[in-house]
């Protein structure tokens, strides 16, 4: 029980920062899509470079984010195929964003560091940017096709900092070059508010629901996805490693299956509101799914880690 409670008193914070979204909604009229274009062209371009720059002396670690990203597609594609059967309004797009992505770094990394300790912070670093690329890419042009015609949607996803922010990472550690101590402290400061706005726009999102924006077919559709078929493929994915490839150890078998059970991405907030498809819809699902992790999570790591 030690555990649980220990999980769930570094957990807890991370609710205070909804609470903060919802009330700087109500009382102080702060909108969240101001929130949404900084996390995305400011704050995660920051994770992103800092975090490959960071990896540069590991290999393995570089898989990574390659496994994330690969995961995430192809639930992505998956989830729409199967979405567009039964919505035609767009949540099709936003479920199928949501089933490829999960709360990796907001959420993920205060758990794994309570549980796994120190060693998960650059693994966790990895998936995240795997993540994010994969929200940059692959994730954005399905929610902005609910908008955009592909043409368009496509120069919006080459509008996206993270993957200049990337790249400009891996030119760096091709040539081996090293940064300015400056430099390195400017984009850990940006680091430093990706968590906190990260949680909040999920308060702000919460304050503008209103009944119609209830889709409980929905809800289920993405909560089943996120708690009971991303674990599952992780599990695969570590049997298939133990067993055969031998890659990783098992202080990353620990953080993929912690950060498998994590809850939907507060970033998919961020993108429905940048895009304009079914924000109020998609916070709803965000703040349920962020609601039961405060169980699910400690229960599961206490009974299976």
């Amino acid at each position: 029980m030690s555990i649980f409670f220990n999980l769930i008193s570094k957990i807890f914070p991370l609710y205070l920062f909804i609470l903060i979204g919802y009330f700087a909604n109500k009382k102080l009229a702060v909108t969240k899509d101001g929130i949404a274009r900084l996390l995305i062209y400011v704050f995660a371009p920051a994770i992103v470079f800092l975090g490959t720059i960071n990896a540069k002396e590991s290999s393995e670690l570089f898989l990574i984010p390659v496994i994330y990203f690969v995961v995430g597609g192809l639930l992505c594609i998956a989830a729409a195929i199967i979405a567009r059967k039964i919505w035609k309004d767009g949540t099709e797009k936003v479920a199928a964003f949501i089933a490829g992505t999960g709360n990796t770094g907001y959420f993920g990394l205060p758990v794994c560091l309570a549980i796994v300790g120190e060693d998960a912070l650059a693994i966790v670093a990895m998936v995240s940017i795997g993540l994010i690329l994969f929200e940059n890419m692959i994730g954005f042009y399905v929610v902005a096709r609910a908008s955009y015609s592909p043409r368009k949607a496509l120069q919006k996803v080459l509008h996206l900092p993270s993957i200049y922010a990337f790249l400009g990472a891996l030119i760096i550690n091709l040539f081996d070059i090293t940064l300015n101590k400056e430099v390195v402290d400017f984009f850990s400061i940006l680091k430093g508010g990706y968590v906190p706005l990260g949680m909040m726009i999920i308060g702000l999102g919460i304050a503008e629901i209103k009944p119609n924006h209830l889709d409980f077919k929905f809800g289920f559709f993405t909560l089943f996805n996120k708690f009971i078929v991303w674990p599952i493929i992780f599990l695969g994915i570590i049997y298939i490693d133990k067993a055969f490839s031998k890659i990783f150890n098992q202080v990353v078998y620990l953080t993929f299956m912690i950060e498998s059970i994590v809850p939907i991405a507060s970033n998919a907030v961020t993108y429905a509101t940048e895009l304009k498809v079914h924000p109020q819809k998609v916070a709803f699902v965000v703040v349920i799914s962020t609601l039961i992790a405060l169980v699910y999570i400690p229960v599961m790591v206490t009974l299976f880690l």
